[in-house]
């Protein structure tokens, strides 16, 4: 072979060849070594970045499309989920488990990927907040008086929450005061049920 190459090049020309391929051989060395276990190495790094980052949403702006991307949540939940935040709103994450489907075992397993709202301590302390002696809360019932109560009163109420509280303190402040618990329901997102769900926790009384 090294003949037959002889008499075909010239012995410069046979140098460069040598080289060329020396230059060859370093390089299939240096691929299969030091180089590829760095690639791995990256591509290691790259999917533990993927792996620890977590992605979470509001649930009250949260899509359909961004519900079905989360393990545990189909089609018809995402639904579900859509139909009580337009119906009630969601005032704490808790508040999935009060939908059809959604118990422990599922809350537990699709909780984190939602972020905890302010007032969750608020519900988690309900009791407190129910026993305070304000002139909005009465002690011998508990309930609310609309005239007189705060946004972290009213999120205490089921299905409303942070945004509905707010609509509900700017119509009070709009008219001066409710007359009557049924002005709630002039509120946008305040329908017949969510007021049938309330009333026995509200009253109108003195501002």
């Amino acid at each position: 072979m090294r003949n037959f190459l002889k008499n075909l090049l010239t012995d410069d020309e046979m140098k460069i060849l040598g080289f060329l391929v020396f230059l060859g051989l370093l390089g299939l060395g240096i691929k299969f070594t030091g180089l590829t276990a760095t690639n791995e190495s990256e591509v290691v790094d790259s999917l533990n970045f993927e792996q620890n980052y977590e992605i979470k949403y509001d649930l009250n702006t949260v899509s359909p499309k961004e519900l079905i991307t989360i393990k545990g949540i189909g089609e018809k939940k995402a639904e579900d989920i859509i139909s009580y935040r337009k119906e009630f709103g969601f005032s704490s994450k808790h508040d999935l488990k009060k939908i059809k489907g959604i118990g422990e075992s599922t809350y537990n397993k699709i909780k984190d990927n939602f972020y905890d709202f302010e007032s969750d301590s608020l519900i988690a302390n309900d009791q407190k907040i129910l026993l305070r002696k304000e002139k909005n809360i009465t002690s011998e019932s508990s309930k609310i008086n609309i005239n007189s109560a705060a946004a972290e009163d009213l999120i205490t109420l089921k299905g409303i929450g942070p945004k509905r509280a707010e609509l509900i303190l700017e119509l009070r402040k709009q008219i001066g005061q409710f007359n009557n618990i049924e002005q709630l329901l002039e509120i946008k997102g305040i329908g017949p049920k969510t007021l049938e769900n309330i009333k026995d926790r509200i009253y109108v009384g003195e501002p």
